[in-house]
């Protein structure tokens, strides 16, 4: 009985949390600060609720570089165990171009998404990828990208 009164007293500390954060997102909906205290509040939470947050933070604040890569890094750490098939990684293939939109110029996302997808064996889109980041990046920042493509001829996957 113990047990279950220490989960509900935890469930009751979550919910006024929750409220807490949620209080404050109402007047304050632009606050990366905010979004990132709420998501690390969340952390222990399930990931249909953590990324539910997250979604909610990056609507707000589409252009944020920290809650974007926070949001696309526990999505990745999410689908670290399952089979490269998984519907899952097409979750987070989509929550990374939608990232990209806003964030094209970021040389460390387009690094994050090409190898993501190189992990799941995508070689088309990789290099599809490979080249939208050289299309969009400043030419100074093209030598980490032709890094990563030199790396990914080599590797002899390539059709």
């Amino acid at each position: 009985a113990a047990d279950g009164g220490d989960k509900a007293l935890t469930e009751e500390v979550l919910r006024e949390t929750d409220v807490a954060y949620e209080q404050e997102l109402q007047q304050n909906p632009y606050s990366v600060r905010l979004w990132v205290a709420y998501a690390k509040a969340k952390a222990m939470a399930p990931e249909r609720v953590r990324f539910l947050i997250y979604e909610r933070a990056v609507k707000e604040l589409p252009a944020s570089y920290k809650l974007w890569r926070m949001y696309l890094q526990d999505r990745q750490r999410s689908v670290k165990d399952l089979c490269i098939t998984d519907p899952a990684y097409e979750s987070t293939n989509a929550a990374y171009k939608r990232a990209l939109v806003f964030l094209h110029k970021m040389p460390r996302l387009w690094l994050d998404y090409i190898e993501f997808l190189m992990k799941q064996k995508l070689i088309t889109r990789a290099r599809r990828a490979l080249d939208d980041a050289l299309r969009s990046l400043p030419i100074t920042q093209h030598s980490r990208i032709w890094e990563l493509y030199v790396n990914y001829i080599k590797e002899g996957e390539v059709p």
